[in-house]
Formats: structure tokens, sequence, C-alpha cells
């Protein structure tokens, strides 16, 4: 095992309340000091994958499929005469179950395709030569909320005496380097035990040229030092430099051997 994957092990062991409370903020409150940024569905969306609840969508589904008496997958024949006649679900019924399977199917159908678009949009983004750099700002609890599911678990955490954001995700939130406005971006939402915060940690960020709000943020691919930290920044800012010097570096080498 190298050092950086120790390192990584180490840090990602660290709770979001064992971390310094200098780098612990809300959403709600970095928004009230003009901290402003869009919320990472895509990393969002790649990291959860199909989600627990499309596995639950796709079991209810088969069993109203497959089930109840009359239904498409297990029709009523003819010569079925054993079959109790009270057991064979009525049309009323069966028109009920039969939209509650449509909604089912849908929903199932509908996790699969947005799960797919954001993998292929991911893997496309990351090819961008020209990604914008990146640091560890801070870890941000994602209290505001946009969805019902957000009430609900809200509710939940207060009838529980939990308080108001013991379910709430959190995020990682990076800032741009090397101007004076930065913009802000966010990892992927995330429970508290799964958050890796590693302060000044370099990351890179690709955004959607016509779609600003969409993004993904490659904070996986190295965990440099602060001493390295100078070089990893000319490296994702500048990627030409290399390849510049080097061909100066043969100009000079035939420059010579000419003389």
């Amino acid at each position: 095992m190298g050092c950086g994957d120790l390192y990584l092990r180490l840090v990602s062991n660290v709770a979001m309340n064992q971390s310094p409370f200098d780098h612990n903020f809300t959403q709600s409150y970095l928004l009230k000091a003009g901290v402003r940024f869009d919320f990472n569905v895509v990393d969002t969306v790649c990291n959860r994958k199909l989600g627990f609840g499309f596995y639950v969508v796709l079991i209810l589904a088969l069993l109203v499929f497959g089930l109840p008496p009359g239904m498409p997958g297990n029709p009523v024949t003819a010569n079925n005469e054993a079959l109790d006649s009270t057991i064979v679900i009525g049309s009323t019924t069966r028109l009920l179950l039969m939209s509650i399977l449509v909604l089912l199917v849908s929903y199932a159908i509908y996790s699969l395709l947005r799960y797919s678009y954001y993998l292929r949009l991911r893997a496309k983004l990351r090819t961008d030569q020209a990604p914008i750099a990146v640091e560890a700002y801070a870890v941000v609890c994602l209290d505001l909320k946009v969805k019902f599911s957000d009430y609900l678990w809200w509710l939940l955490s207060r009838a529980l005496g939990k308080g108001d954001n013991y379910f709430c995700k959190y995020a990682v939130i990076y800032k741009e380097i090397g101007t004076e406005n930065p913009r802000f971006f966010l990892t992927a939402a995330v429970s508290s035990r799964k958050l890796c915060f590693i302060p000044e940690h370099i990351g890179r960020v690709f955004i959607h040229r016509k779609k600003k709000h969409l993004y993904t943020v490659d904070d996986r691919s190295a965990y440099q030092t602060v001493s390295k930290k100078r070089m990893a920044i000319k490296t994702v800012m500048v990627p030409s430099s290399a390849s510049m010097s080097s061909q100066s570096g043969k100009f000079d080498q035939k420059n010579s051997i000419k003389d």
C-alpha cells in the first residue's frame, strides 16, 4: 500500500464532527454569506447509481405483474377450473393495479435512463482539456429543503429528537484557484460517514459549456501534498507548458549540434 492510499484511508475515517470546526458550514449559512454554488447533480447521480428506491420499485412492479390472478403475469385460463372465482380480481381492481404497474415501470425506466444519461455526460465532460483548478475549501451540510422528501426526512428527524440536520447530506465545497472572484463547486452529496475532506486538496472541475449548472469534480485522480501544490496548479492550469518546454529543448539541441 502506497503512502497516498494510506493517507486517503486515514482521512476518509474522519467524520463530520471530528474535522476542524472552522471548515464546517451549512448551505443556508454560506448562501447568506454570499457564497453561491450549484448542486452537483452529475456526480451525485453517478455515485448513487440506481439507488435503493429503484430496486424496491422494480420488486413491487414484478409482484403486481405476477401475483394477482388476472394480471398479465398470472393470467386466468378457461381450463383452470380449480381456481376459486372469488380469488380472481375484478375489472375495477385490475384497472387500478394496471395503473399502479404502469407508474412503477415508468419510474424504473426513468431512473435507468437518468443514470445512463449522467454517466455518459460525466465521461464526456471529463474529456475537456481545459478544466478549472480548484482547492478544497470546507465541508457543507446541505440543509436546504428543495424536494418533498427533504421535508419528510426533516419531520422524521424532529420526531426522533435528532435535530433538524440529522438526515442531511454533506459535500466538500471547492474554491476556484487563481482569480479574485472565485467560483465554488460541490462534490457529490453523501452521508457524513462517507465524506473525505482534505484541506487544500487540489481538484479539477469540468463544466458543461452550455449548461453552467452541470459540472463534475475530479477529486480522486491525485491527492497532492501541500509541498506539491504549486506544481499541481501549473499542471492543471497550463497543460501545454511541458510540451512547450520539451519543444524548446529539442530546438536548442539541434542548434548545438549544428554549431
